[in-house]
């Protein structure tokens, strides 16, 4: 017994040391160790070492190949066509590329039998191959487990690692574009290996929270989840459920509708928790309770003598809130107008208005905005201004624009996330995107009250960082407030950007801009005020180096 225990032990100290395979001859005809020195035998055809699977391919005369381990020895015979190594599995070939395709495992037994057309390994995950027979294509793990049934014209896929979760579209005849599915007779999906949603729909979009996908079917959208139809097709538009809340459109009518798969009376929709069936008319201009614009920035509005065709202007002015009206707000988004218009030459069909806008129209603005930069294929510029309540979610220190039928108490589910919207307008394709906003995200108003009466210190929230070909100017940091001028009828912040665009004539670059309105803000505003307001130039990593020669026209 004593002589078998050290016998085991000398043939394991024996196969320790023995010369593993690192590369392979310059003549190509051997595999070598770390020293160069050859391993196993001479080939006369071609070979190939993966040093990640720890495993070789060879040739031999009659061209066929075989597969090797580290140390050299022939662990599959030389009788297929083709063969690759993966890190966990071996993909072979009996016949000709894509005919007969199977493969083993590193134990060197077979897991797919030799029967498939095409295997495509999939470079995430614990593993999975995309699978394809006599035109049909399915999904399985390399551990040989069918997880999507051959019977699809096309599949995608994607892994989520933190919840483990492989989610697979499929369809019959389909195709994906413009981060759409579309153009197939039918799409669906699976989760893992279950069925999430069945293969019947025109188009869907990747799911949201709670695993909701949107789904469209005979050119009207819905909602699909937990093994059901939750929502049937009806509207023109839809969006993506966030924290409880989707935005829907049919009709002409955009509303909020509540999350199916959540408990209806922990989510507030905008204007004070309306039920899911209220519905809101959007547009029309708005009527202002303040004077009407009449100072020296608002007179001899300098006109362009060339057309801006290629910049487009979406301009928000928020004043009629219930409790807390934003003085100014509207006298300073018309004004933006005119020069957008007239200063800079945009065309008037470029400029896109927004009076008191809901938070549906806040949506159709961004949409819009996704729909120009698609058409124009990254020969666009869009300048976004929003005048109006800005306020923080006192829980995450995050930042939120406030349309004019939301609900501070409720700012996360009707407020539109700043976080968002930066994200929204970096996806896009575009020149350059400079975003104005004559707003604070303290929780207080230009009059220096709070906002929410129950909060008595200002909020100092987390700085959303832009991305993309993007440059943010805001009209106050931290938590700042930002004032207005009585004697001018404008925002402090709006009225010297107004200023300096009608001295320069338009003709000025972002750095020459934002230091004048940064310097003169930052005056006044501890002269009228006895405040401290600071406007902030944030720029993206696209723009860090050139940002300041960027011209509004």
């Amino acid at each position: 017994m004593r002589r078998s225990i050290i016998s085991i032990l000398l043939l394991t100290v024996a196969t320790a040391t023995l010369a593993q395979i690192t590369g392979i001859s310059s003549d190509g005809k051997y595999f070598t160790d770390a020293k160069g020195n050859r391993v196993g035998k001479v080939y006369n055809g071609w070979i190939n070492w993966n040093d990640e699977a720890k495993h070789g391919v060879f040739t031999d005369s009659n061209d066929k190949k075989g597969v090797v381990n580290q140390y050299g020895k022939e662990v599959l015979p030389p009788q297929f066509y083709w063969v690759h190594c993966y890190p966990n599995y071996i993909e072979v070939t009996l016949k000709d590329f894509g005919e007969q395709i199977g493969t083993y495992n590193y134990n060197y037994q077979k897991v797919y039998d030799f029967i498939y057309n095409s295997m495509t390994p999939l470079d995430f995950g614990p593993g999975f191959i995309e699978l394809e027979k006599d035109g049909k294509r399915g999904m399985g793990d390399t551990k040989g487990k069918i997880l999507v049934p051959l019977k699809y014209d096309y599949v995608t896929s994607g892994w989520n690692e933190e919840d483990k979760k492989l989610e697979v579209i499929v369809s019959n005849g389909g195709q994906w574009k413009n981060f759409e599915y579309c153009g197939g007779k039918t799409w669906g999906v699976y989760i893992n290996d279950k069925l999430a949603v069945p293969c019947e729909y025109d188009t869907l979009m990747e799911a949201s929270e709670d695993n909701i996908y949107m789904v469209k079917k005979n050119g009207k959208w819905g909602y699909y989840g937990n093994g059901r139809e939750l929502v049937a097709p009806q509207y023109d538009a839809v969006t993506a459920f966030d924290e409880g809340v989707a935005t829907v459109r049919k009709d002409g009518e955009v509303k909020m509708i509540k999350n199916p798969l959540r408990k209806g009376d922990d989510i507030q929709i905008a204007g004070g928790g309306a039920s899911i069936d209220n519905k809101k008319k959007v547009g029309g201009p708005a009527v202002s309770r303040y004077p009407a614009p009449d100072s020296d920035v608002d007179k001899n509005i300098p006109v362009a003598k060339s057309v801006a065709e290629n910049t487009f202007a979406f301009i928000i002015a928020n004043e009629n809130y219930a409790d807390a009206p934003v003085p100014y707000s509207l006298n300073d988004g018309r004004m933006f107008r005119e020069y957008c218009q007239k200063t800079l030459g945009l065309p008037e069909k470029n400029i896109n208005m927004y009076e008191d806008a809901t938070f549906g129209n806040i949506i159709t603005a961004v949409e819009k905005m996704k729909q120009i930069a698609d058409a124009y294929e990254g020969d666009a510029t869009v300048i976004f201004y929003y005048a109006g309540h800005g306020f923080p979610d006192d829980k995450q220190a995050t930042a939120y624009l406030l349309p004019i039928d939301g609900d501070a108490s409720s700012i996360t589910t009707t407020g539109y996330s700043l976080a968002k919207l930066y994200k929204e307008i970096a996806a896009l394709k575009l020149k350059s995107a400079l975003v104005f906003l004559d707003a604070c995200f303290s929780g207080a108003k230009r009059e220096d009250q709070m906002l929410a009466s129950s909060r008595g210190v200002a909020i100092k929230v987390k700085e959303e960082t832009p991305q993309g070909n993007m440059l943010v100017f805001s009209a106050a940091q931290g938590d700042e407030t930002a004032h207005q001028m009585e004697d001018k009828h404008h925002g402090l912040f709006t009225y010297f950007l107004l200023k300096e665009l009608q001295t320069t004539q338009g003709d000025v670059n972002m750095g020459t801009l934002t230091e004048y309105v940064t310097k003169q803000v930052k005056r006044q505003s501890v002269v009228i005020n006895n405040k401290k307001q600071t406007p902030t130039v944030v720029p993206s990593a696209g723009l860090a180096e050139n940002w300041r020669t960027i011209k509004l026209k």
